[in-house]
């Protein structure tokens, strides 16, 4: 009889933990309904990817927040812009995707003015040149030899910022104080430049 109970609280545990498993997940990792998931992308700053576990998890798209400046600056070669005062600007690419590769995504053509455009906004945003990076160099080659790629130094942008595979690129912006703010997936251009001034503003 007593094995009879035990069987039965394990069955019924088991149940409960499957209901309870959604395979989608809020953007702190607790399982929320589909109904929830799906409202919070078309409503809110987010977007669904996969969590790596046959699900689904949400991610804030526009964070920010506040980390040790130094190793970011030092291993992108901008230790002399930390010691100046200078933000950290960093354009990052995932790696060739559906967004990056086709239809307005697909920036190859407008980059060589983008890349001035940034060039300038740095300038007189009081930040370094900005810093080109790649997660996977697939499909860099449409851009040319415009700017020079370096891959993430020891993963620490993407353990730090670009945790998944954010669709057609992110950007990060590093303020010497350590604030920071970011966009992951898609994004307009204009966006980098509003970033840089709410950092100016807020140190």
């Amino acid at each position: 009889m007593k094995q009879i109970y035990i069987l039965f609280i394990f069955v019924f545990s088991s149940i409960q933990t499957a209901l309870a498993q959604t395979g989608y997940k809020d953007e702190m990792g607790r399982d929320v309904s589909k109904a929830y998931f799906e409202q919070q992308i078309l409503e809110g700053p987010f977007f669904g990817i996969p969590d790596g576990d046959h699900g689904k998890i949400l991610v804030h798209r526009m964070p920010f927040g506040k980390v040790d400046p130094l190793p970011f600056f030092e291993k992108t070669g901008n230790l002399k812009a930390l010691e100046s005062g200078k933000s950290l600007i960093v354009i990052f690419y995932p790696g060739k995707d559906e967004c990056n590769s086709s239809g307005a995504g697909d920036n190859a053509e407008s980059f060589p003015k983008e890349y001035k455009t940034l060039t300038k906004w740095s300038e007189k945003g009081d930040a370094a040149p900005p810093v080109f990076m790649y997660g996977n160099p697939h499909g860099l080659e449409k851009y040319g030899e415009e700017v020079t790629w370096i891959s993430d130094p020891e993963h620490i942008f993407q353990d730090q910022f670009f945790k998944y595979p954010y669709p057609c690129g992110s950007f990060v912006i590093i303020h010497p104080s350590g604030e920071y703010r970011a966009i992951l997936g898609g994004y307009p251009l204009s966006q980098v430049q509003v970033a840089l001034k709410k950092l100016n503003r807020a140190n």
